[in-house]
C-alpha cells in the first residue's frame, strides 16, 4: 500500500477545508447577492410601476393599442416581471383593460388595496397575502389619476430568484476557483515541505544512517530555529553524548583487555607453577609408591626367607641325621627321606604361591561359572567332610557366560573357601550360591556369587584392615596375610565388584558380582585341570 507523501495530506486537508469554506461563503454570499437583487428588483418595480401610472396619466385617453404596446415594452425590459396589467375604474371596482403579453391571469386585486385606490392614498402596495403562497412574488400597484381623480391602476408582479438559484450562478467560477486554489496550495505545499521539512529530514535521517554504519562523527547542521532546527540540534546532542560514552567504553575496554592480558599472564605463570607442583608431586608419589612396593617386596621376601628357612633348617637336620642313620638303622633313613621330601613339597608350594602373587597379566575368554564351582565343590568334598563342614550349592539356571580366567578364579575361590575352613575350626555350613540380575535377555547382566560360612566372623576394625598385605589374625605360621590381597588384585583383572558383610560370630558372607557377556558369544567353555591337594 503506497503512503501519500505528507506535502500531499496536507493539501487535501487544506484543500477540503478551503472548499468547504469557499462553498459557505458561496451560501452565504448569495443569499446576501439575493437580498440585494430583490431590494433592487423592488425598488425597479415601483419606479416603474409609477412611470408608467404616470405616463398613462399624462397621454389621458390613450387607444388599448398603444397601452398593450407600452406594457409589452415595459416587461420586455426586464426578465423577472411576470405580468404587467393596467386596470381601468369602474364604479368601485377596477376592471382589466390591457395585460402584456404572456402575463400570469389575472387575480382579484386585494380589497385593502382597491379601497386605497379609490380613496386617493395609494402610490403603491404591497399585497401580503399574496406572498404567504408565493414568497418569491412581488406584486405592486400605482394608481392612474384623470383630473385629480383616480380613474384606474397599474400592476406589475415580479418575480424573485432563490437564494440557490444564485449560488448556482456562482457556482461554475467557485468550482474554477476552488480548482486553482488547490492547486496552487500543492505546489505551495510542495516547496514549502521540500525546503522546510523534506531537505532536513533527509539531512537527519542521512546522519543517522552513518551513525547507524559507525560514524559517530556525524553532525547535521542548524538553519533554521523551527521544530525541525530544535529536533536537529538534539540529535546532534545525542550523538555527541554517544561519541563520548563510546570513546569512554573503549577506553574501559583498553583497560580491561590490559588486565585481563596480565590476569592471563599470572594464570599462566600460576598454571606453569601448578604443572611443575602437579609434576614434583607425581614423582613424590612415584617415589612413596616405589618404596611401598619395596616394602612390601622386603616384607614378602622376609616372610618367604622365613617359610623356605624353616623346611630347610629341617631338611639340613634330616640330611646330617640321614648320614648316621644310614650306618646305624636303614629303616630311619627312609623316614628322614620321606621328611626331606615333604619339606621340599612344602618349598614348591610356597615358591608356586610367591610366583602367583607377581603374576599380573590375566587371558580372558568366555567361562561358565556354573560348571567352574561345581567342580571345585565336588573336589573339596573330602576336605568339607573331614572337617564337619557342610557344603550348600544353590546355582541358577541358564547363568550367562563371563569373561574369565578359571585358573585365576579357582584360585580366588579356593582362598575364600579357606578362609571359611579357617574360620570354623569346629565345623560349620559354606553356602555357594549364583543369580542374575538386570533379566536374562538384558545386555547389562550383572552375574552375583555368594560366599556366605557361619564361622566367628569379624570386627569392624579387622574389616577395615583384611585387604591390607600381610595383615593376618591367623596364629604365627598359618597365615601369610597376603591371600584377600591376592582376592582383590584377581577381582581388578575381571572388571568386577566385591562386597563384604560381616559380623562377629555370625559368619562372613563375600559377595562378587561379574559382567555377564551375551549369550550369542561362542559357548566355549575353558576347561583346566584342577589339581585340588585335600588338606
Amino acid at each position: 500500500m503506497t503512503t501519500l507523501k505528507l506535502h500531499i495530506k496536507t493539501t487535501l486537508l487544506a484543500s477540503v477545508i478551503i472548499v468547504g469554506m469557499l462553498f459557505g461563503a458561496l451560501v452565504v454570499t448569495s443569499a446576501a447577492i439575493a437580498q440585494l437583487e430583490r431590494d433592487d428588483d423592488k425598488q425597479l418595480a415601483d419606479i416603474q410601476a409609477v412611470d408608467l401610472a404616470q405616463h398613462i396619466s399624462d397621454m389621458g385617453a390613450a387607444d388599448s393599442e398603444t397601452l398593450s404596446r407600452t406594457a409589452d415594452l415595459i416587461k420586455g425590459s426586464r426578465p423577472n416581471i411576470v405580468s404587467l396589467r393596467i386596470w381601468e375604474r369602474s364604479g368601485s371596482g377596477f376592471i382589466e383593460k390591457v395585460s402584456a403579453p404572456g402575463s400570469a391571469p389575472a387575480t382579484p386585486i386585494p380589497e385593502d388595496v382597491r379601497q386605497a385606490l379609490i380613496n386617493n392614498s395609494l402610490t403603491r402596495v404591497i399585497n401580503p397575502k399574496t406572498n404567504e403562497a408565493d414568497k418569491s412574488l412581488y406584486r405592486v400597484f400605482a394608481a392612474t389619476f384623470d383630473e385629480g381623480h383616480t380613474n384606474g391602476a397599474v400592476e406589475i408582479v415580479e418575480s424573485f430568484d432563490s437564494i440557490w438559484a444564485v449560488a448556482f450562478r456562482y457556482l461554475k467560477s467557485v468550482v474554477w476557483m476552488s480548482a486553482i486554489a488547490i492547486f496552487l496550495i500543492l505546489v505551495g505545499t510542495y516547496f514549502l515541505f521540500r525546503h522546510l521539512v523534506y531537505d532536513p529530514v533527509e539531512r537527519l535521517l542521512g546522519a543517522m544512517s552513518r551513525a547507524k554504519r559507525g560514524d559517530l562523527e556525524a553532525q547535521v547542521p542548524k538553519y533554521s530555529g523551527d521544530e525541525l532546527g530544535l529536533l536537529t540540534q538534539e540529535f546532534n546532542s545525542m550523538i555527541s553524548q554517544v561519541r563520548d560514552m563510546t570513546k569512554e567504553r573503549e577506553a574501559q575496554q583498553g583497560i580491561l583487555r590490559e588486565r585481563v592480558r596480565e590476569a592471563t599472564f599470572e594464570l599462566e605463570e600460576r598454571n606453569k607453577q601448578l604443572r611443575e607442583t602437579n609434576l614434583e608431586l607425581w614423582r613424590t608419589t612415584r617415589r612413596m609408591n616405589e618404596l611401598g612396593r619395596l616394602a612390601a617386596a622386603g616384607q614378602t621376601v622376609a616372610h618367604f626367607a622365613h617359610e623356605v628357612g624353616t623346611p630347610l633348617n629341617l631338611i639340613s637336620g634330616h640330611v646330617q641325621l640321614l648320614k648316621s642313620d644310614l650306618e646305624r638303622d636303614p629303616r630311619d633313613a627312609i623316614s628322614r627321606i620321606k621328611t626331606i621330601s615333604a619339606q621340599i613339597e612344602r618349598i614348591e608350594r610356597i615358591v608356586r604361591r610367591m610366583l602367583d602373587k607377581t603374576r599380573f597379566e590375566t587371558e580372558l575368554s568366555p567361562l561358565d561359572l556354573n560348571g567352574l564351582l561345581h567342580r571345585l565343590c565336588d573336589a573339596m568334598s573330602p576336605t568339607f567332610d573331614k572337617r564337619n563342614i557342610k557344603m550348600v550349592e544353590e546355582l541358577a539356571d541358564s547363568l550367562p557366560l563371563i569373561a574369565g580366567s578359571a585358573d585365576r578364579l579357582q584360585q580366588l575361590f579356593l582362598n575364600l573357601i579357606n578362609n571359611s575352613l579357617d574360620a570354623m575350626p569346629k565345623g560349620g555350613e559354606v553356602r555357594v550360591s549364583t543369580s542374575v540380575e538386570g533379566g536374562k535377555n538384558s545386555k547389562a547382566n550383572l552375574v552375583v556369587v555368594d560366599f556366605a560360612d557361619t564361622g566367628v566372623g569379624m570386627t569392624p576394625e579387622i574389616m577395615s584392615h583384611i585387604f591390607d598385605p600381610l595383615y593376618t589374625t591367623k596364629q604365627r605360621g598359618h597365615g601369610t596375610g597376603l591371600g584377600l590381597v591376592i582376592v582383590s588384585q584377581i577381582v581388578s583383572e575381571h572388571g568386577a565388584t566385591m562386597t563384604v558383610e560381616s559380623e562377629p560370630q555370625c559368619g562372613t558372607r563375600f559377595r562378587l558380582g561379574f559382567a555377564g557377556i551375551q549369550s550369542e558369544l561362542s559357548p566355549t567353555v575353558e576347561e583346566s585341570n584342577m589339581v585340588v591337594e585335600a588338606r
